[in-house]
């Protein structure tokens, strides 16, 4: 047996009210995860996420994983107002265990639109094992844009390289 990890750490800029709907959810994500009554949910943060099934109103949210059933973001969350300006804050996203590249990008890009109108945000991430296990070490890169997420593994980048295919 053998243990596994995906781990991951950055920050990004983002307006307060941006930063607060990323805390809103998140802490839905661990109210759903957790089994309990979500408190009430705000009208911003369901409308970046309108429903994708028109009698569940979180639809749209549980959409951004991988299991809707699931709504794990494998990571923590920490805001802190910034000293340089303001009206910003930064998000420091981090977990040495099983960060979700996927919804964390997702929740970003709803989240965040005005701030990614300026600048993409970027991170990478690695996954590794205990053990020396065939195929259990690599990582991946995600840019989370206004209008798209481009995401992609090191295994992705290795296999087009070994391909003859161009980085």
């Amino acid at each position: 047996m053998a243990d596994h990890f995906i781990q991951g750490s950055f920050a990004f800029t983002c307006s307060i009210a941006e930063a607060a709907l990323i805390e809103e959810a998140w802490q839905l994500a661990a109210d759903l995860m957790g089994e309990f009554e979500p408190d009430s949910i705000s009208d911003e943060l369901l409308a970046v996420f309108p429903p994708t099934i028109s009698d569940k109103p979180l639809s749209g949210f549980t959409a951004i994983f991988d299991d809707a059933n699931f709504p794990d973001l494998g990571a923590e969350i920490r805001v802190a107002n910034s000293l340089e300006d303001p009206k910003t804050c930064t998000v420091t996203i981090y977990s040495t265990i099983d960060f979700q590249p996927w919804p964390i990008a997702g929740l970003i890009q709803r989240c965040c639109q005005s701030s990614l109108a300026v600048a993409p945000v970027g991170f990478d991430w690695s996954y590794s094992c205990n053990k020396p296990r065939l195929d259990s070490f690599g990582g991946g890169w995600c840019a989370v844009f206004s209008d798209r997420i481009e995401i992609e593994t090191t295994k992705e980048v290795l296999s087009k390289a070994l391909d003859g295919g161009i980085l």
